[in-house]
């Protein structure tokens, strides 16, 4: 027989190597988890520093807007603004240019476009059930009886669609849109057009009660933003992706489209004229253009061998309203290469006026009042990430799209 061995000695050294490697096992765990919740209390912290540092740059570009001293231009090209963008499109802050002073950990941007620079959307569309009426009974007719300068607006947006890439036809059926929509609103003050007159041409009728002023919903037709443009079937988001570098959506109060901040394609779009253009972005990089300049340089247009009147002269202008702010906050980044660390983005489309004078108050400091209309929060780099950003690209590219 096999004796029974009884001697346990020894067993104690196994269960503490057990014991240790159980305690070793948590201990490590332990700290893993603890080392997670360390980056992710810093990740959110330098996250919540680069938003705050970008809504400061938004604070610091409304800053920059207020310096401007002379009403009568409003150009990236003026000493309120550190340094113009390409072709003077924008007037960027950089703390790489001096402009703003910041520790080594933090990185700041900021951009200020000016949308007044773009073909306004908002002036592609009637402006009255009276216009509306000029625009129905002028279809068949004489093209030369088109209301203007609705006409010429629509021509440019053609213009500037082709330029991108996209069908012309689309301006038609932004009016054909607002046609129907005004179809809706006044049924009775046009006839159908399935019912022409003798002419063969729509028949305008009375107002269904004599001495009823217009509907004053008519002049609350404006589209708020560019995205709500999406209403209108032929412009798909895919299309206002593509236009909007170029093309906005502000209330009708801004007329004119400012020369001395468009884009070359959108100044194309709107003159017809390339020499002319050509003359416009040469002399608003040497110094912000005034009304006069503008005059002289669109006052051929009309002479000599000219078929057709150019209204450019009433469609440009040289003063703006409308500004979008973006800027972009990093925190951390990698000392060596500048690039890494947590960043934001925010952007903000604002609205400056002249302040107006209170008799018996002194006047203000600032001549300026600035009007908060669209907020929105951006993650990722923004404007430092490489290539162009939205709003900058060259003619013909294609927008990333920035939603307003």
């Amino acid at each position: 027989m096999t004796p029974v061995i009884g001697n346990q000695r020894g067993i104690a050294l196994v269960i503490t190597l057990l014991v240790v490697a159980l305690l070793t096992i948590t201990v490590l765990e332990f700290s893993y988890f603890v080392q997670v919740d360390q980056h992710m209390a810093r990740n959110a912290l330098n996250g919540l520093q680069a938003a705050l540092l970008a809504r400061s740059g938004i604070n610091l570009g409304e800053a920059f807007l207020l310096h401007d001293d002379d009403p009568a231009v409003d150009a990236f090209t003026e000493e309120w603004c550190p340094v113009a963008g390409p072709d003077a499109r924008s007037c960027d802050i950089d703390d790489a240019s001096g402009a703003v002073v910041l520790p080594p950990s933090l990185r700041l941007r900021v951009r200020i476009v000016d949308e007044g620079g773009k073909l306004n959307l908002n002036l592609v569309r009637f402006r009255s059930p009276e216009e509306w009426k000029r625009w129905r009974t002028a279809q068949d007719g004489d093209p030369k009886t088109k209301p203007q300068p609705l006409e010429s607006w629509r021509a440019a947006l053609g213009r500037l669609l082709e330029g991108r890439g996209l069908d012309p036809i689309i301006a038609d059926e932004v009016l054909d849109y607002w046609d129907r929509v005004f179809e809706a609103r006044y049924p009775n003050l046009i006839a159908s057009r399935a019912t022409p007159g003798a002419s063969g041409t729509p028949t305008a009728v009375a107002n269904p009660t004599p001495g009823q002023p217009a509907n004053p919903q008519s002049t609350q037709l404006d589209l708020p933003s560019l995205d709500d443009a999406s209403v209108i079937p032929a412009l798909t988001p895919a299309v206002i992706r593509r236009l909007r570098p170029v093309l906005t959506a502000l209330p009708s109060a801004q007329q004119r489209v400012n020369a001395n901040t468009a884009p070359p394609e959108v100044l194309r779009a709107v003159v017809g004229d390339d020499e002319a253009v050509n003359s416009i972005v040469t002399q608003r990089t040497e110094a912000p253009m005034k009304q006069t300049d503008l005059v002289s340089i669109l006052a051929g247009l009309n002479q000599g061998g000219a078929t057709s009147r150019n209204y450019a002269g009433t469609m440009l202008g040289v003063t703006s309203s409308f500004y979008l702010i973006r800027a972009s906050g990093v925190v951390n980044p990698n000392p060596l290469t500048g690039r890494g660390g947590i960043s934001r983005s925010a952007s903000m489309l604002v609205q400056r006026l002249r302040r107006a004078p209170r008799p018996g108050v002194a006047a203000s400091a600032v001549p300026w009042t600035l009007t908060q209309l669209d907020w929105q929060k951006e993650g990722g780099l923004g404007l430092f990430r490489e290539g162009p950003e939205p709003g900058m690209e060259s003619d013909g590219q294609v927008d990333s799209g920035l939603g307003r």
